[in-house]
């Protein structure tokens, strides 16, 4: 072999082995990427007490940060430091350290000193406050919180295509469904079906209505409902100004489409729906007893109904 060849190999190799190959890492569209870490992380900047906090991390796949390197606080900080109004403190998972309360305790004399257990409305969680520390704070208070999942943890599910756990092809139809454990606001779950890779469920035949009302049967009723036999789905309405009848619409990669309910496939209501009780109930959602359509209030929390289509 000739001297500039293996000089030329050399360089190559040596080239290749000081920078590897770079390797892409991808989540749901809310979740920042972190390198150092190697790991995902959101920053819920609503308001929740810390259970709810914890539930909705679990959903997303990921759990409430346990700030256990300094490279978790630079990550919470760069994401905390661009909402200057949200307070100082954002709850953060048990890390199992001892930390000083971030509230003053009132101070009280006792006789005897006893063993007490805080009752469950004073019970205290971590938090990392805006300076960077870990303190305790009372659970039942409603705070921004932090959600992290490691990369090789983060959820993928590749027959469906999309960032999470629990979805359920349905072969006839050729769409996936999933509906989440927490009950969510219509915009809300309008974000995360789509934060997922989905989107809120649009019926598009009678054989899908009745794929999915059987979904809707075989689902455990939840407790954060403001109605458990309801389900939100991809359509509402907007407020019409010259006193013209409300037109339901539905959603796809835009907020609103200009596809009516009827154009997409399947139009029938539920009994005495659409009654707009209150003279607010402009978005959609699902009947589980028939699967029909049914209005409700857009700020009131149901059971939601996340579509992907397979081949989408």
């Amino acid at each position: 072999m000739k001297p500039l060849l293996v000089s030329v190999l050399f360089i190559i190799i040596a080239s290749s082995q000081a920078t590897p190959p770079r390797v892409s890492k991808s989540y749901r569209n809310d979740y920042t990427y972190n390198k150092k870490t190697d790991a995902f992380y959101k920053l819920h900047i609503e308001s929740a007490d810390q259970q709810r906090a914890v539930d909705v991390c679990r959903e997303e796949g990921a759990a409430l940060m346990v700030p256990d390197s300094h490279m978790d606080i630079i990550q919470f900080h760069e994401m905390y430091k661009q909402f200057p109004d949200l307070g100082d403190y954002v709850w953060v998972g048990n890390d199992k350290i001892r930390h000083e309360s971030a509230e003053e305790e009132a101070i009280f004399v006792y006789e005897e000193e006893t063993t007490r257990v805080p009752a469950p409305w004073n019970r205290e969680c971590n938090v990392a406050t805006r300076h960077g520390e870990i303190e305790t704070y009372v659970c039942a208070n409603r705070l921004p919180f932090v959600c992290k999942v490691d990369a090789n943890q983060a959820p993928y599910d590749s027959a469906c295509g999309v960032y999470a756990n629990g979805y359920e092809y349905v072969a006839n139809i050729g769409s996936c469904y999933k509906i989440p454990r927490l009950a969510y606001a219509w915009n809300e779950a309008y974000a995360e079906c789509r934060s997922q890779g989905a989107h809120l469920v649009v019926l598009n035949s009678q054989a899908e209505h009745d794929a999915v009302m059987e979904v809707m049967r075989k689902t455990r009723l939840l407790p954060d409902s403001y109605m458990p036999y309801y389900f939100i789905a991809g359509y509402r309405a907007t407020v019409p100004t010259d006193g013209s009848p409300r037109v339901f619409k539905t959603i796809f990669n835009v907020f609103l489409s200009d596809q009516t309910i009827t154009e997409a496939g399947y139009s029938k209501w539920a009994d005495t729906e659409p009654n707009n009780v209150n003279g607010n109930e402009n978005c959609g959602s699902l009947f589980e007893n028939d699967g029909n359509l049914n209005d409700q209030d857009c700020a009131k929390r149901y059971g939601f109904i996340c579509e992907k289509e397979k081949d989408s």
